[in-house]
């Protein structure tokens, strides 16, 4: 039987064990939910977590249908969306492996009506988001007229052809949803069906992924939430409706169960070859030599020595995955924001590394024991770079290229976290010279963490630092 026909026989009967899970019971990490839920807003959350490829826990919260008064249950859909580009690249490798894509393959190789603005962009290109496709402004021609319910894949096509280019291929990072729907139509045009049959076939229904599919707003899901967002500090719906012919960078729906068995057969080898995966799970490098932390379809990073996989989701969805520690948190919620819509407020994300950090030892910062600090100069210049960075004022001890990244939201939210800044402390250091740590071409010594309490949270912060104090990078979480 070839390799991957009898591995996805083993995933069928092994299925029953990957979602079966113990009775769910208050602890830890229920408390840390359900505290951040309720600062949060979120009205109802799906957590699974697993270890080494079996569940561990799984468990609803809240509400998926405020209307209806229905709860969450680990059995509820939700709307992925970013989250669904780890299937599109995927689906991609997929057709590398069978030799009928190539990674360098220029785009035009298989769509010919792409415009000559496009003849140095490579499908690495797309998966990457370094093809210099614009980010939140793209598919601009779509918008002329006001926003529709229905968007067929020729007139999606007809504006991304439109849309200026934003730097030449491979000059930065820059996250771009029209890459990833220019990869499904490669990925159409490649197999010759449409992107949702090729999901289905290839992995839903072989890795029983019974509640995942591609969406269909005019079909009735059943277990679907509502999706809500924020307004004034109100709960409304998210009135995320359009249907788009071709979703492939932002439309499945699926279950916590489900992305569970997902993620432990890409790690066995049983979707793609390790091989294929590593590269999928390895940082681009850019063309000045320099890396940045995305590979095909997930965030690749490093949290304190922990290896850490991800990609989150506009609609308040989340997964990450620490491969060296064994340990997979996906994390579902009903609260999002619209592409577009600023929404500061909504803050749905983040709770995969909260609870990851429960089961990983040593990857949070707030469990250790603050230090000395024996510099507290240096604490004063990254406070004050902080509201430099908030007022998008120059900071000479920022590296130019991280500046670059500050996205115009990040900064409005960072603000508004500093107006009500009552302490910023340092808690410690961690030394990297050792395991050649990069970041935007630079080389970090040190990562170096603080507290910092505001009016609304405890939030820790860590900078990435060269070896004469320049600020690499920037990072923050709740934990």
């Amino acid at each position: 039987m070839p390799r991957r026909q009898a591995s996805l026989v083993l995933v069928l009967l092994l299925a029953p064990l990957l979602v079966a899970a113990p009775p769910a019971r208050a602890d830890a990490i229920d408390d840390y939910i359900k505290v951040e839920m309720e600062r949060r807003h979120i009205p109802g959350l799906a957590l699974a977590v697993a270890r080494n490829g079996k569940i561990v826990k799984v468990r609803g919260y809240g509400i998926a249908n405020l209307e209806h008064d229905v709860p969450v249950t680990p059995d509820t859909v939700f709307e992925l969306a970013s989250v669904t580009k780890q299937f599109t690249a995927t689906a991609i490798m997929l057709l590398v492996e069978e030799g009928k894509v190539q990674l360098d393959d220029p785009v035009a190789w298989h769509l010919p009506r792409a415009p000559e603005t496009w003849k140095a962009i490579t499908v690495r290109h797309l998966l990457t988001h370094t093809s210099g496709l614009p980010g939140d402004d793209g598919f601009k021609a779509l918008r002329a007229a006001g926003q529709r319910v229905n968007y067929t894949t020729a007139q999606l096509f007809d504006a991304a052809v439109k849309d200026e280019l934003k730097f030449a291929a491979g000059e930065r990072f820059l996250y771009s949803d029209g890459g990833y729907f220019v990869l499904g139509m490669i990925i159409e045009a490649v197999s010759g069906q449409r992107y949702r049959d090729f999901l289905d076939e290839k992995f839903f229904k072989p890795l029983g992924m019974r509640s995942t599919s591609v969406i269909d707003q005019w079909r009735i899901l059943k277990n679907r939430a509502a999706g809500y967002t924020l307004r004034d500090g109100q709960l409304m719906n998210i009135r995320r409706v359009w249907q788009m012919e071709l979703a492939s960078h932002y439309g499945v729906m699926s279950t916590v169960k489900d992305l569970v068995a997902w993620d432990a057969a890409l790690a066995a080898g049983r979707v793609l070859a390790p091989a294929t995966l590593a590269e999928m799970w390895t940082p681009v490098r850019l063309n000045y030599g320099g890396t940045y932390p995305y590979g095909f379809g997930w965030f690749v990073d490093d949290r304190r020595g922990h290896r850490w996989i991800s990609h989150a989701g506009i609609t308040g969805t989340e997964l990450s995955r620490f491969p060296n520690d064994g340990v997979t948190v996906v994390v579902l919620t009903n609260l999002g924001r619209s592409s577009g819509d600023p929404a500061p407020r909504v803050n749905a994300w983040g709770l995969t590394y909260g609870v990851a950090g429960r089961y990983v030892k040593g990857l949070l910062v707030g469990p250790q024991k603050a230090e000395a600090d024996a510099d507290p100069a240096r604490t004063v210049r990254l406070r004050e770079t902080l509201e430099r960075i908030a007022k998008n004022e120059p900071d000479p001890t920022v590296l130019p290229l991280a500046a670059s990244y500050f996205s115009p939201l990040g900064r409005t939210v960072l603000g508004e976290r500093l107006a009500t800044l009552k302490s910023f402390a340092f808690v410690t250091c961690d030394d990297t010279s050792s395991r050649g740590t990069e970041r935007h071409g630079a080389r970090v010594s040190r990562v170096c963490h603080y507290r910092a309490v505001n009016a609304d949270e405890r939030r820790y912060y860590s900078f990435w630092l060269t070896g004469d104090g320049i600020v690499a990078d920037i990072w923050s979480s709740t934990e």
